[in-house]
């Protein structure tokens, strides 16, 4: 089926993509594909916790705090304290990690712009409401 090799196809190339920025990249020193996956997540996540990020991936809030330590101490993330609740401690990329994110968005925003010039915009609507729908299935069948 082309629909399916070319989903295939896409996600190879972003995971390769994120593989040879993190190899590349001086920012990223000896980090694993697994602290990158942390870092994504704490990046697109406003006000993310570890334990949000325990219940999101259903694992342990310990193995998360000692994932959290390690990329504290490496220098990729920040921990804040909320003004509202105390006990509840904020995540966040430094911005070394946030300069380094924005490259990679702009080889997204590069490609949202090649679509723009190149679809109308009922086709893109069209697009937009079939990654809905296959982030939607996605995340469905993941349990």
């Amino acid at each position: 089926m082309k629909l399916l090799d070319e989903l295939h196809r896409f996600y190879y190339d972003m995971t390769l993509s994120e593989l040879r920025s993190m190899n590349d990249n001086s920012t990223y020193p000896n980090i694993t594909y697994n602290s990158l996956l942390y870092l994504d997540l704490i990046s697109y996540k406003e006000d993310c916790t570890v334990s949000y990020l325990a219940d999101a991936l259903h694992i342990s809030k310990s193995a998360v705090t000692i994932k959290v330590n390690e990329l504290i101490k490496q220098g990729f993330l920040t921990k804040t304290q909320s003004e509202k609740d105390r006990r509840v401690y904020y995540l966040s990329i430094t911005p070394e990690v946030e300069a380094e994110y924005k490259q990679h968005d702009k080889r997204v925003l590069h490609a949202a712009k090649a679509l723009e010039q190149n679809y109308s915009e009922a086709e893109l609507s069209l697009f937009q409401r079939m990654l809905e729908q296959t982030r939607k299935c996605y995340l469905e069948t993941a349990h």
